[in-house]
Parts: C-alpha cells; structure tokens; sequence
C-alpha cells in the first residue's frame, strides 16, 4: 500500500509522526506499533523501517515500527508499506515501511506547523475527582517547518526541514504511609483485611 505526499499532508496526526499512519493501512491489528500489533498476520518485530534506502529501526532488538528520529509529514514524499515476500536488497525483516523524503522544485516553497496540547483543556478522571486527586497536567509544543528550492533551475535542489518539542508533565499519585506508632516501631495497632491485628 502506498501513500502519496498529498495524501500525508491531508492525513490529522496528533503527534506530527508519520509513523502513526501506519494505523490507517489495511490489515493492521492492535493499538500501538509494538511487537504485539500485527500487519497481515506479520508480527511489527519483523517489519524493518527504511528511509531514502538506509535501515532508521529504532533499537537493536525488533521492537515494533520506529524510527530513530521523528519524520514529520511535510517531508515525507512517499510512505509504502510492503508485507511479506521483501525482496532481499532490502536486508532484515518480513515486511517493509519505506519512506521516501520530498526534494526541492523549481519554484522556492516552504510549510510551516505549530501544535499544542494542554491538560488544562482536559476533563479530571471520575476516580480522581472521586479521591480528591487533581488532573495530571501534560503540556506540549511542537512546531517545525520545511523550506526548498532550486539551486541551479531543472538541475539541482535543496529541501530543509526543522522539527522543535518542548513537553512538560507531571501525575499524582496514591500510596499509603506508615502511621507515627509504625514509624517508631510499634506495628500492634495493624490489623489485616478481615481486621485482625497483626503479630
């Protein structure tokens, strides 16, 4: 299956990855791009991810569909994906994610993007608000841009592109402490679920 750059642009990523579009193609299953997600009955372990021709796998061991750096849509030329049988060039895997940057034209064009997602907009779980536990607050800004253009017309070109994130979070958390009698040592006030104390 083969994406096209005018479809990756068109295509509403949240995290800006084109990676995630890899969850629109035709026989994926599960959640995440994981090693428990297949594509056609192929475990993501066994799908090798290439960009321009050299192997961008994440991690040494198979773990699933990545990439050692974020690819943004806008340059991205073409995404295909290719299951089983892969030609040998193409070296580790079952399956392959091929992706193909843009090139510059003979007209100078650029792009530019600039997301954000914040908590604050968010509504607080019902067992949070149920123990008085505030909302985890996650705000992230991610912005990018892309620039090319000719640098002698119809013969060659450039195509530069610039990805930026800036990402703050925190969560609250339940634990449960030892009372001033436990801290001191004193544990026969502690009683076990069916209220007995405990010796």
């Amino acid at each position: 299956q083969v994406l096209n750059e005018r479809t990756v642009q068109d295509l509403p990523l949240i995290t800006n990855n084109v990676l995630d579009l890899m969850k629109t193609m035709a026989g994926v299953r599960g959640q995440g791009l994981g090693g428990g997600t297949t594509f056609a009955g192929i475990s993501t372990g066994l799908v090798n991810t290439v960009r321009d021709g050299v192997s961008v796998q994440d991690g040494r061991y198979a773990a699933g569909v990545g990439s050692t750096t974020l690819m943004s849509p806008d340059m991205v030329g073409e995404f295909r994906v290719i299951l089983a049988p892969v030609d040998a060039e193409m070296g580790r895997g079952n399956g392959q994610v091929q992706i193909t940057t843009r090139s510059g034209t003979n007209s100078f064009r650029g792009s530019g993007v600039w997301g954000i997602r914040n908590s604050a907009l968010d509504a607080n779980t019902f067992y949070n608000n149920l123990r008085g536990i505030p909302l985890s607050s996650f705000k992230r800004s991610q912005y990018g841009g892309t620039f090319g253009g000719p640098v002698k017309k119809d013969r060659k070109f450039f195509m530069s592109s610039y990805e930026g994130l800036r990402q703050r979070s925190f969560s609250s958390r339940t634990t449960t402490v030892p009372t001033l009698l436990q801290r001191a040592g004193n544990f026969s006030a502690t009683r076990d679920g069916q209220g007995r104390p405990v010796t």
